[in-house]
């Protein structure tokens, strides 16, 4: 089991990206905006939408009161994959590349996605020579015959994880993160960065699922009316850990017991569900052995 505590990702610290932030034009302080129009702030990545006729009246300082003037509707697709929700996707018909400077890190995840490859390079310094780089084929089908080849359907792998850069210690170093596109679409729903941390050995009894949170409602001749919502996962482990970590371990989940982490339940190819981007509901460590403890998590996506 390892987790990565995200590292927070600023305007500055973002450099480049092949995304343009273009979903609707630039919000103005001269135009007058009529209810349903629709802009975007690019100092706060997000979109707004009219809800009274106005103008002036700068969308991110006018979203409460009796009578709000905007509503902030959702992130713009250059940061859906930088937010700190789970749904919402960074979408391009070509490849996805951006560059980072994300501070000392050790670990990257990326989730919700699209596409056939995924790279992650990491440079000491700006402009540096590269001293980590990595590709990941996304394509998880599973061939085992020639029927298999022709016949199944393309299964897209839906995350992976870079944890093994532990011992590159640079305090500045720039990332770049490149998704190659699958039938003209490259999609990205989550990307972060930090320190990954080994917390120990996920024991098999590992489990996992999904909570949803579609409305179902029935009438009663029993038929069924159904809304879709979004859904998230939760998971329960059961973690060896020898006891000279205990402290360690113990020290780290207490200092994320509020903040959303990425939990990696195994990194085993198949095992993708195991990982969940969320929060822990419960922990505790049972010290069962002279040498060895178990801790057990609860984890809610």
């Amino acid at each position: 089991m390892k987790a990565i505590k995200p590292t927070k990702l600023t305007t500055a610290m973002l450099t480049s990206s092949t995304v343009a932030e273009n979903d609707y034009t630039e919000w103005s302080n001269v135009t007058d905006y009529v209810v349903g129009n629709k802009c975007i702030m690019a100092s706060t990545h997000r979109i707004y939408e009219c809800l009274v006729n106005n103008i002036h009246f700068q969308p991110d300082n006018n979203l409460t009161g009796l009578t709000p003037k905007w509503l902030d509707i959702a992130t713009t697709n250059r940061w859906a994959m930088f937010d700190d929700v789970i749904g919402t996707r960074t979408t391009a018909s070509s490849a996805i590349t951006v560059v980072i400077l994300p501070g000392a890190m050790s670990g990257v995840a990326l989730m919700e996605l699209t596409g056939t490859e995924a790279t992650v390079s990491l440079k000491g310094e700006v402009g540096g020579a590269v001293i980590y780089t990595e590709t990941v084929n996304l394509e998880a089908t599973g061939i085992t015959s020639i029927y298999d080849w022709f016949y199944l359907p393309y299964l897209q792998k839906p995350e992976v994880m870079f944890t093994d850069m532990e011992f590159l210690h640079f305090p500045a170093p720039e990332l770049t993160v490149t998704i190659k596109p699958y039938a003209n679409e490259a999609a990205c729903g989550v990307c972060k960065f930090g320190a990954a941390v080994d917390l120990g050995g996920t024991q098999y009894g590992a489990s996992s699922g999904i909570t949803d949170y579609s409305k179902k409602d029935v009438d009663a001749f029993g038929n069924y009316t159904i809304v879709p919502r979004a859904f998230s996962r939760k998971g329960n482990f059961e973690i060896e850990m020898y006891t000279a970590n205990y402290f360690g371990a113990s020290n780290f989940l207490s200092s994320v017991r509020s903040t959303p982490c990425i939990y990696i339940g195994s990194q085993e190819r198949g095992y993708e569900p195991l990982t969940i981007y969320g929060f822990y509901r419960d922990f505790s460590i049972n010290v069962r052995y002279q040498d060895t403890v178990y801790c057990t998590l609860e984890i809610i996506g």
